[in-house]
């Protein structure tokens, strides 16, 4: 009876690793959101990204305003990467203690991350809670990619509110972002990281 007992509860231990091991794998093969459906319309401005990316950071709109760290009270500002230009003025978020949203109606003002990535995605708060959404121009490395209608949904009917820009290489790029026209919330960044040990 009781080498009966051992021999089920080997099967349930196996089960259960197995079960958990499957999990980890779905997890780690899975990738960001944005390549799989989306509840929220992401919009893939300039190609595929690399599949071998290690982790993903989020960031909020902290960072350097016209040469300034803000807010003063986040102290590392190593740890920010975005640069705004222009009329800028941080929102905090309601939800999220420490998270700041950035907002303009400035003509040219202009947000630029500058990090090691093979892509970024630049979130933008729901246009339908903000007045007069525009237009904006988004670059690599100083290169159009396109200009994008904030308050656009795809053909699903999802609002646009994440824009993708792929690096295409594992060195350091400057993604950036231009308001043409009307007014842009940008609610904050997600940064992908290269995977150090691929052969690109």
């Amino acid at each position: 009876m009781a080498k009966k007992k051992q021999t089920t509860l080997k099967l349930v231990l196996r089960f259960i690793s197995s079960v958990l091991f499957a999990s980890f794998l779905m997890i780690t093969l899975c990738g960001c959101s944005d390549e799989k459906i989306n509840p929220l319309g992401t919009v893939k401005t300039n190609g595929e990204s690399l599949k071998e990316e290690n982790y993903a950071l989020q960031l909020d709109c902290s960072g350097k305003y016209n040469g300034v760290h803000l807010p003063d009270t986040k102290i590392d500002s190593q740890l920010y990467p975005l640069y705004f230009t222009g009329d800028w003025r941080q929102i905090p978020n309601g939800t999220q203690k420490n998270w700041y949203m950035a907002t303009t109606s400035e003509v040219g003002a202009r947000v630029d991350l500058c990090a090691t990535m093979t892509r970024c995605v630049f979130d933008f708060f729901d246009y339908e809670m903000y007045d007069d959404p525009g237009t904006i121009q988004i670059l690599l490395d100083d290169n159009v990619i396109g200009t994008y209608n904030l308050a656009t949904t795809n053909a699903n009917g999802y609002k646009q509110l994440d824009y993708v820009v792929t690096t295409h290489k594992n060195t350091v790029a400057t993604a950036s972002i231009i308001l043409l026209s009307g007014r842009m919330v940008l609610s904050g960044v997600q940064i992908n990281c290269f995977n150090p040990h691929w052969q690109y």
